[in-house]
């Protein structure tokens, strides 16, 4: 069933800057001794809310179990167009992060209605937006969805939990990165995909397969970018004793990047953006910057 409905008068047309398609989860933080931390996360929601809070008008596509909290998705539809957000039968992708004594980490995932989300639809009054954002799904899933797109602005992001695809996958790999405007890598999923030996052979190779824009984020070092030229950006001070959680900073980098490029701002503009909207989201607990 649609999360608007029928029942109530159609949604005004608009012009959006950014249309974000991925998953939104319900995220469980486990830590020994301590009781489990339930907090909203995906990725998408995560560039998308960034996105909004930096100015721009997003609409955002994804699939939700009956599971999903209400008051999350008010708080998405608070600074967001969720007209393209699917509620279905079943449950919501759980992620789990479990973390041990001895500092190790499990992440297991339950996809839940999750599934095929490259097959999600797209509200036709989300197509004229100035900018596609395709968040970290199985690749097979995102070339799906950028075969939909062909011929619109998209840009793209990764994840490494699927890293094994990222490294045995180079035909994929290559043919994704050639449909896209901006990739948005951490360094070890650009040095893995591109079997480079620097960051900065990594980032030319990505443009060499088609992206026309290389963002690498580094997390405390900063940012560096490619489009034929190599500029480097340092990371925004922060106290140490600010920073509340760490989770969620490369995608909410990106959504503040997005919404300046949409606009179409200098890359220096979209950078301090991003920048900033990553810092902010240090400062809360979960992924997601409302």
């Amino acid at each position: 069933m649609a999360v608007v409905s029928e029942n109530k008068p159609p949604v005004m047309k608009m012009k959006f800057d950014l249309v974000v398609l991925g998953h939104v989860s319900i995220d469980h933080i486990i830590f020994p001794g301590r009781d489990e931390l339930l907090l909203p996360g995906g990725a998408a929601a995560a560039v998308a809310t960034s996105a909004a809070l930096a100015g721009a008008k997003v609409g955002l596509v994804t699939r939700v179990g009956e599971d999903f909290p209400g008051e999350w998705m008010k708080k998405l539809a608070s600074i967001l167009d969720v007209q393209g957000v699917q509620v279905l039968p079943g449950k919501t992708i759980h992620i789990y992060m479990i973390y041990h004594e001895d500092g190790s980490v499990d992440a297991p995932v339950e996809m839940g209605v999750a599934r095929r989300m490259g097959e999600t639809p797209i509200p036709e009054g989300y197509m004229g937006a100035e900018l596609f954002h395709i968040a970290p799904i199985p690749p097979a899933e995102q070339l799906k969805a950028l075969k939909r797109l062909e011929g619109k602005r998209i840009s793209l992001d990764f994840n490494p939990t699927y890293m094994k695809e990222y490294r045995e996958k180079s035909d994929l790999m290559m043919e994704i990165v050639s449909r896209t405007d901006v990739v948005f890598p951490n360094e070890r999923e650009a040095l893995v995909m591109t079997r480079a030996e620097s960051v900065e052979e990594a980032a030319a190779t990505l443009h060499e397969w088609g992206a026309g824009i290389v963002v690498v984020t580094r997390g405390e070092r900063g940012v560096l970018i490619y489009d034929g030229k190599f500029r480097k950006f340092p990371a925004l001070p922060i106290n140490e004793n600010e920073i509340v959680d760490p989770t969620g900073a490369g995608d909410a980098f990106a959504g503040g990047f997005l919404a300046g490029y949409a606009r179409g701002e200098p890359l220096e503009t979209c950078v301090k953006l991003g920048l900033e909207r990553a810092r902010e989201v240090l400062k809360k607990k979960g992924s997601w910057s409302v």
